[in-house]
C-alpha cells in the first residue's frame, strides 16, 4: 500500500488549478501520498471511500482482475500526471480495478464530499469535474473501439498518439515524452504479446516513425502515425476530438 501520507497545503500547490479539489480559503482539502514503484494505490474489491487521486508525479496502470503477482490479470488503460484517478468508481462500493505505480509516484488524495460541497457552492468547479468525467468517458470509449476493431500495428500507433495528445493538453512537448510502462504492460494492454510489442517498436523505429532511446520517445511523423492508426489523416474537428 501507500509508503506515506503528508498534509498538503492547497494553496501553495504549482498544480492548483488542474485540482478540482483545491477550494479557496482551504489549506488542508488534500493529503499526498508517496507510492512506491509496483505498490498498488487501491485493489479491486476494496471499499470505495469519498476520495478520488490527483497524480502530482509519476505513472500509474489500471489493472482489471487478481492484483496478486501469480494471478491473471489485464492492464486496461495507464494514468499519468496530471491524470485524477477513481472517477469512475464514484458511485461504487468496491473499486472494480487494481491501480499500480509504474514508477515511484506521489498522488493527492482529495474529499469527494468537500468536492460535492464546494461544487454545488461553485458552479466552476462542478463544471470542471463534469469536464473531467466527459474526458475519461471519451478516452475509455476510444480505446474500447481501437482495441476492438483494430489490428495490432493500428493499436500501437493509437497508444503512440494518445500519450502525446495527453502531453499537448497539459501544455508539454507533444513529440517528445517517457514511456513509463513495461513492454509486457504495453502487451497486456494492446492484447498481444511481448515479443509483437518489441517487433513493433523496431517495425516504428526503422520506418522512421519515432526514435527510441530506453523509454524517451520521440515522435518524428505524426502525420504517418495518425494514418496508420485512423486509416487516414483526421480533420481537424475530428483530431480535436480525439484529443480531448
Amino acid at each position: 500500500m501507500a509508503n506515506s501520507i503528508e498534509q498538503n497545503n492547497c494553496s501553495v500547490c504549482s498544480q492548483r488549478t488542474q485540482c478540482v479539489g483545491a477550494a479557496a480559503g482551504s489549506q488542508t482539502t488534500s493529503h499526498r501520498i508517496r507510492i512506491e514503484r509496483h505498490t498498488s494505490l487501491y485493489e479491486a474489491g476494496s471499499a470505495v471511500g469519498d476520495q478520488i487521486y490527483h497524480i502530482r508525479s509519476g505513472s500509474f496502470k489500471v489493472v482489471r482482475g487478481p492484483s496478486a503477482p501469480d494471478a491473471e490479470s489485464h492492464v486496461i488503460g495507464f494514468a499519468l500526471a496530471p491524470d485524477f484517478i477513481g472517477l469512475d468508481a464514484l458511485d461504487q462500493l468496491e473499486y472494480s480495478n487494481s491501480v499500480v505505480a509504474l514508477e515511484d509516484s506521489v498522488v493527492c488524495s482529495i474529499s469527494w464530499n468537500r468536492h460535492a460541497f464546494e461544487g454545488r457552492r461553485r458552479p466552476v468547479m462542478r463544471a470542471h469535474l463534469h469536464a473531467l468525467l466527459a474526458r475519461e468517458m471519451r478516452r475509455e470509449q476510444r480505446a474500447a473501439l481501437m482495441l476492438r476493431n483494430t489490428q495490432a500495428e493500428q493499436r500501437m500507433a493509437d497508444l503512440l498518439l494518445t500519450l502525446s495528445e495527453r502531453q499537448a493538453t497539459y501544455g508539454y512537448q507533444p513529440e517528445e515524452f517517457r514511456l513509463p510502462m513495461s513492454r509486457c504492460d504495453i502487451a497486456s494492454y494492446l492484447g498481444v504479446t511481448a515479443e509483437c510489442v518489441s517487433r513493433l517498436l523496431l517495425q516504428f523505429k526503422q520506418r522512421a516513425l519515432f526514435e527510441l532511446c530506453r523509454r524517451d520517445v520521440k515522435l518524428l511523423d505524426m502525420s504517418a502515425l495518425r494514418t496508420m492508426a485512423f486509416g487516414h489523416e483526421p480533420q481537424p474537428e475530428q483530431a480535436m476530438l480525439a484529443a480531448a
